[in-house]
């Protein structure tokens, strides 16, 4: 359930002023929260607050004037600001709004290592000079659930399966996991596995180092080294193989991502048995 409080005292005031005094005590903008979200950035988790703002001024307004002037208080912390990259689909580019008019503004905060869950309480407070006075004014202050806040994410355009892992040596002493992909290409470019997908093995938590296959090696003869960056068109689909050290037989986490995607969506996640 959504918890709102607004500054009745401080709209109505604003309102009376106007109407006695002209626009000496009016806001240079009002605005209204149109939706709150959090997504992934390239660096983290970003908090998004999209306003519905309004220029009561006689020129155009700055629609960064208004995002940057909004304080968010989470759990008590209040939040620093982020941004959402252009290639985010859910980024609004920022503009000006004509006089008299109204449009979409947004700010985004970081949220990244902020522990919080449902029963959290996200803290926005929106304050404006005034026209003519220049005195600083709230215009918005609202208390919003977590539980009540979305948390949008993408789908990533390529796809990876696991066709087989093989436990070896390189022939110089090293054990190694020798791991077979089908990559398959489902966005609308040419690319490949090296270009589109971020790979990350863990052994007892740690990340593990590239290997090799020395030319002599047995596992060489089927299979090409340079498919990992072979370009391919969309809707097709390639076989790589990637090599690394082992450094324990326990078992090894694979994590892959997309780094193509705004919030580096997860491809694949599995773990595998190296004993």
């Amino acid at each position: 359930m959504k918890k709102v409080t607004l500054l009745a005292a401080t709209v109505v005031m604003a309102g009376s002023l106007f109407t006695a005094c002209g626009k000496s005590s009016t806001p240079q903008y009002e605005a209204t929260v149109d939706e709150v979200f959090t997504c992934g950035t390239y660096d983290g988790t970003a908090l998004v607050v999209n306003l519905d703002a309004t220029n009561n001024t006689d020129s155009y307004l700055d629609n960064y004037t208004v995002a940057y002037s909004l304080v968010a208080t989470l759990d008590g912390t209040t939040l620093s600001t982020s941004y959402l990259g252009s290639d985010n689909p859910y980024a609004i580019a920022d503009g000006k709004i004509k006089s008299g008019e109204s449009g979409m503004v947004q700010a985004a905060f970081d949220i990244s290592g902020i522990d919080y869950d449902e029963d959290s309480e996200l803290e926005l407070e929106l304050t404006s000079y005034t026209i003519k006075d220049y005195k600083t004014v709230g215009v918005l202050e609202e208390t919003i659930s977590m539980a009540d806040v979305e948390a949008k994410v993408s789908e990533s355009e390529f796809d990876v399966s696991i066709d087989n892992v093989t436990v070896t040596d390189d022939g110089e002493g090293t054990n190694i996991v020798v791991i077979d992909y089908t990559f398959t290409n489902d966005s609308d470019e040419a690319t490949s596995f090296g270009s589109a997908v971020t790979e990350e093995l863990f052994q007892d938590g740690v990340a593990l180092q590239r290997g090799y296959l020395p030319y002599n090696h047995p596992l060489r003869e089927d299979m090409d080294d340079d498919n990992v960056y072979t370009d391919i068109k969309s809707g097709a689909s390639i076989q790589v193989r990637e090599v690394f050290e082992l450094t324990s037989d326990s078992n090894v986490e694979i994590k892959l991502t997309d780094r193509q995607s705004f919030d580096q969506a997860v491809i694949l996640e599995k773990e595998i048995q190296v004993k």
